[in-house]
């Protein structure tokens, strides 16, 4: 055999193994067992979008899921399927899949069926979609390419939304038709009017004079060669760039038939549009001021009448940001989000009659999404982050009376809802995600796909169970414990306790990130520990204030009264203790390594370690204001911040320790794990340190499939050296 043709076979071969068509190599049990193994990763799916038609005929859904890519070693990619169905068949029917080159399926208040796809230039742009077989037919094609999509009541007119670049909108005929530059500074020194943006072409010549060699600076940035920046937040989540981007919407009318036409204009973005009515516009835009728009920190909601092109600022404070979360069908009443940029709020949610624009707050103390009214606009709907899980509500428009459709212990994601049925999306500890259709107050509900089911059927799955314990601020503090696979009462286990990110952030039942990695360890013999400490999200905004200055004891109490009451439980071995958090949750194990020996081995992935050094290795910089309250210039905050740190007290680390962090990783910057990994090499610590190649912050998540599973695995290969 050639050497081509074995390197071929063998990358076929292990792309079986890891999508289960051959038992694992690494896998320690046998094919007929039914414990979750490293290799099921692949096989986790999950629902990401969710439309359907107004009368409730037939509805689409997207589902995300992994598969093979054998162009790269034991490679892998994300692939997203669209498909349609008739909700006037019974069961588990087959659905329709839709071709790949579309991005979104879509359905206007009509009925008629629409879709996001690539068009013939490649760029995503707006098709009609029928119903009856026809071929789609694309009606835009805008030149950077279609992003939202807002349809008009009564289904006639249609918004688009398209993203550009300072440069880009400079020369836009459609957004900047006078050709002007911003009354901000774009804050290039000496760039006095920001005459630079307006600079003829000239002919690159390093050897030229000063036109000729700013226009091959010019090139060398297009070449890749440099990139400049002037701006304060120039960090990417993987990569960093100079670009200011504005999002601009586009206005068509369906019936006419004509080119769609400029809606918005000027250097401010408009991160929303709705129609209100068929003849009124709600845009949410950054506030005009004379500040870059990396400064701008709040938005207001103007009104725009496209009869007569008057707009009036309706709400804005140059405090908040509001933002349309809904409007009813009539357009009576409209739902509004307002929130405080970098702030430790969990945002408000305000219902507005439209006829005087007064309004009131809806009292829900939780971090609302999803909102839409009913169709008779007596009622408005949202989802709820609370205590873990992610729950579906109605509230009366008019009283603000309150009732919750469904338990804490699920997570209902995307739904649809008239008055009579409903469709929803849901996560479990048993399922990361089904589609479900239930009655209008989300009971009697019937599983409608099986896009996880089907190979779960055959795995033993754990539960976890839910308990509690007051803190010694009063604050109930929820965790869970997982009990390992073929759980004996009179075995004690190793436990493996896991720490969310954020720090405003949560586990729970809603959870399908970490479903597979608690199976896993569950399967391999651990029990699993996690639990949502002071900070968290989902539990209201005192809760989530409650470690403003103290990210480190506070936070790290409540973690380990959790572990000294999963012990008590007697299902626990003592003598076998594991932690392991990724990103915030991987400053708080270290700084718990730092201040307690109780821990075998730990695991700390892209995380956070010296909050002095924080301010410049991450684009979430601004952080540091909302958690401490300063930066480190300011006075007294360079005490602050190092007392927090875990790298302030690596000498106590004695723990074995295995780092992760991804090579590309600009949330928190790979240069906090070299700072730590060098101080515990330095003293002679057990510490490994793996770096991901190309990997951002969301390895864990969303990133590269074999990077994921290479986590995972050397994760439990490491705690198994410390494992008796």
């Amino acid at each position: 055999m050639k050497p081509s043709q074995y390197k071929r076979l063998k990358h076929h071969l292990i792309c079986l193994l890891l999508l289960g068509g051959i038992s694992p190599a690494f896998a320690r049990a046998s094919d007929t067992d039914s414990l979750i193994v490293a290799s099921d990763l692949v096989r986790v799916k999950n629902i990401v979008d969710l439309h359907v038609k107004p009368d409730g005929s037939e509805f689409a859904y997207a589902v995300r899921g992994i598969v093979a890519d054998t162009t790269k070693y034991a490679g892998f990619r994300y692939e997203t399927i669209w498909y349609v169905n008739n909700t006037a068949s019974t069961g588990k029917a087959d659905p329709q899949k839709v071709e790949q080159k579309f991005t979104q399926i879509l359905y206007s208040p009509d009925g008629r069926r629409w879709a996001v796809g690539k068009g013939s230039d490649k760029r995503s742009q707006l098709f009609l979609f029928p119903s009856d077989g026809r071929e789609p037919q694309q009606l835009t094609k805008l030149e950077q390419g279609l992003g939202t999509v807002r349809f008009s009541p009564d289904g006639s007119k249609v918004l688009l939304s398209s993203s550009f670049t300072l440069g880009e909108l400079v020369k836009s005929k459609d957004f900047n038709p006078a050709g002007q530059v911003p009354a901000w500074s774009t804050e290039k020194p000496a760039d006095s009017y920001n005459a630079s943006l307006l600079a003829g072409p000239a002919q690159e010549d390093r050897d030229g004079g000063l036109a000729e060699i700013i226009a091959y600076l010019k090139h060398d940035e297009q070449q890749g060669i440099a990139k400049v920046t002037n701006k304060l937040q120039f960090q990417t989540e993987n990569s960093t760039t100079g670009e200011i981007h504005f999002t601009h919407w586009y206005i068509l009318d369906l019936a006419a038939n004509t080119a769609p036409v400029p809606l918005t204009q000027g250097f401010r973005s408009y991160s929303g549009a709705e129609f209100l009515g068929n003849n009124k516009v709600l845009l949410s835009v950054e506030t005009e001021n004379d500040l870059h728009p990396d400064r701008v920190t709040s938005t207001d909601l103007v009104l725009f009448d496209l009869s007569t092109k008057k707009k009036q600022v309706i709400l804005g404070d140059s405090i908040h940001r509001f933002q349309v979360a809904a409007i009813s069908a009539s357009g009576k009443w409209v739902a509004v989000n307002r929130g405080r940029q970098n702030s430790l709020t969990v945002g408000e949610l305000f219902i507005y009659d439209t006829q005087n624009w007064k309004g009131n707050r809806l009292a829900v103390d939780r971090s609302l999404s999803n909102i839409r009214f009913s169709a008779d606009e007596k009622s408005v709907y949202f989802i709820a982050s609370d205590r873990g899980g992610r729950t579906i509500n109605r509230a009366d428009v008019k009283t603000g009376d309150i009732r919750a459709l469904s338990s804490v212990e699920e997570g209902i994601g995307d739904y649809w809802v008239n008055g009579q049925e409903a469709f929803y999306t849901k996560t479990t500890f048993a399922n990361p995600s089904e589609l479900y259709r239930a009655d209008a107050d989300f009971k009697n509900s019937t599983v409608i796909t099986a896009i996880n089911s089907g190979w779960l059927s055959g795995k033993n799955i754990g539960l976890a169970q839910k308990s509690s314990f007051r803190n010694e601020k009063g604050l109930e503090v929820d965790y869970w414990l997982l009990k390992p696979a073929n759980y004996q009462t009179d075995k004690r286990y190793p436990l493996l306790v896991e720490i969310h990110g954020g720090p405003a952030s949560m586990f729970g039942p809603a959870d399908a990130s970490m479903w597979h990695e608690y199976q896993y360890f569950r399967a391999r013999g651990y029990a699993v520990l996690f639990s949502n400490p002071r900070g968290s999200s989902g539990y209201g905004e005192s809760f989530l204030k409650a470690n403003f200055k103290d990210w480190g004891p506070g936070p790290s109490r409540d973690v380990l009264k959790a572990v000294d009451l999963s012990l008590a439980t007697g299902v626990v071995d003592s003598a076998q203790l594991f932690i392991t958090g990724g990103s915030y949750g991987a400053y708080l194990t270290t700084w718990i390594l730092a201040h307690d020996s109780r821990f075998c081995a730990a695991s700390s992935q892209r995380g956070v370690y010296d909050l002095h050094v924080f301010f410049g290795s991450a684009n979430v910089w601004p952080m540091l204001k909302r958690y401490f309250d300063g930066f480190p210039w300011e006075k007294g905050m360079r005490d602050a911040l190092l007392a927090q740190s875990p790298t302030t007290y690596a000498e106590k680390i004695k723990t074995p320790l295995l780092i992760f962090h991804g090579e590309q990783d600009n949330r928190t910057g790979p240069v906090q794990s070299d700072f730590l990994y060098k101080q515990l090499k330095y003293l002679g610590r057990d510490t490994e340190y793996v770096r991901h190649p190309g990997a951002d912050h969301e390895i864990t998540r969303s990133g590269d499939v074999g990077q994921r599973l290479d986590q995972l695995l050397r994760t439990y290969e490491f705690f198994e050296r410390y494992r008796h």
